[in-house]
């Protein structure tokens, strides 16, 4: 049984970036003729160019062997609940959680009946209520993730500014960056303030239009997200319940990547009733992975608080597009887990051949 409090196609913010690793998972899910079909639903765009901007100033132009896939999330969401439901499977929308017992297994919606549950998987996002229920009731067994950040993001008429490719700007804000997804009739722009940042991000975001000189900026009304960077659950069950997704804090900290982990670890869930017997431990052992990833993603951004390390960065990513090509295929698009010296070596002996 599928339940949520809003119908499908919804709002929902996301730049849709669905790199080859989210593309792999579902296809395995799906199958070659079904992921044809909902990437024939959903696809915006896939872009070869890929730069990285500090200010006005463009360090580094790279031209990728595989373009980046952009999606639209809606419809992507919507694709998904439609094919669960012609699968069989239960969904109903309108339902708003509002109680919970997890010791007789009931949640209770607002105006409806109370539902039993053998298992809840709890996959209703970076400000769950699931989450915040259960730790009201259980405030010393059970360990919420951390703050999450914040993310500004409006999508734009292609008419309205003159970007290209996919684009990374740093010197918007401390620590994190900017960006401008180009996505077939639309622009995907917005930025991310971390946790504990105290910038006036919506002037941070108006200064960044203005920067990149978007026209009829009055048009488009900011609209804003959490978004759990880094600050996973470092158990994602508690009792019959599993967290999966931006509920357990499953995002990748340096690109805030969630549709990977989201169909991920939603698979890892399911899959762990395979073994028919306590499948929350069985859940809990899938997932060392993704934490894994997670804390590269990391150890990455931290890196971009560090001004040595980022004025590395700008000092020589424009001399080595070919590398910055490199990374981000292997470590943001593949998750390879390789340490940083790892994958220079491997750039390196690919060189040469």
């Amino acid at each position: 049984m599928l339940v949520d409090r809003q119908s499908f196609p919804r709002v929902k913010l996301c730049a849709g970036l669905f790199t080859q690793k989210s593309q792999q998972c579902l296809l395995e899910l799906l199958g070659q003729d079904q992921y044809e079909e909902c990437m024939a639903a959903c696809l915006m765009s896939r872009e070869s160019e890929f730069r990285l901007i500090k200010g006005q100033i463009t360090l580094v132009t790279c031209h990728l062997n595989r373009p980046i896939t952009l999606i639209d999330r809606p419809k992507f969401d919507a694709w998904l609940v439609n094919h669960y439901v012609s699968l069989g499977g239960q969904f109903y929308d309108g339902y708003e959680l509002i109680g919970l017992d997890v010791e007789k297994n009931k949640v209770v919606f607002r105006n409806r009946d109370e539902v039993e549950y053998e298992y809840l998987i709890a996959a209703d996002g970076a400000n769950s209520m699931v989450e915040r229920i259960v730790a009201k009731q259980y405030p010393k067994n059970f360990q919420r993730k951390a703050q999450s950040a914040l993310s500004l993001e409006i999508n734009v008429d292609r008419a309205d500014v003159d970007v290209t490719g996919v684009n990374i700007y740093f010197d918007v804000v401390p620590n994190s960056y900017a960006w401008a997804f180009a996505k077939g009739e639309k622009v995907c722009l917005g930025l991310v303030k971390q946790p504990g940042d105290n910038t006036n991000v919506n002037e941070a975001m108006r200064q960044f239009l203005d920067g990149i000189k978007l026209r009829n900026q009055q048009n488009y009304p900011l609209q804003g997200a959490m978004i759990p960077v880094g600050n996973y659950m470092s158990r994602p069950v508690f009792c019959n319940i599993m967290f999966v997704g931006d509920a357990a804090g499953f995002v990748e900290p340096l690109t805030d990547e969630g549709i990977f982990y989201a169909l991920q670890s939603g698979y890892l869930a399911a899959k762990s009733f395979e073994v028919g017997s306590t499948p929350t431990y069985h859940y809990l052992n899938h997932i060392p992975y993704l934490k894994r990833m997670i804390d590269m993603g990391r150890f990455y951004q931290r890196l971009l608080e560090k001004p040595w390390a980022v004025k590395q960065l700008y000092k020589h990513a424009g001399k080595h597009p070919g590398f910055v090509a490199f990374f981000y295929e292997t470590r943001i698009e593949q998750g390879r887990l390789d340490p940083f010296w790892k994958i220079l070596l491997n750039y390196k002996l690919k060189k040469k051949c």
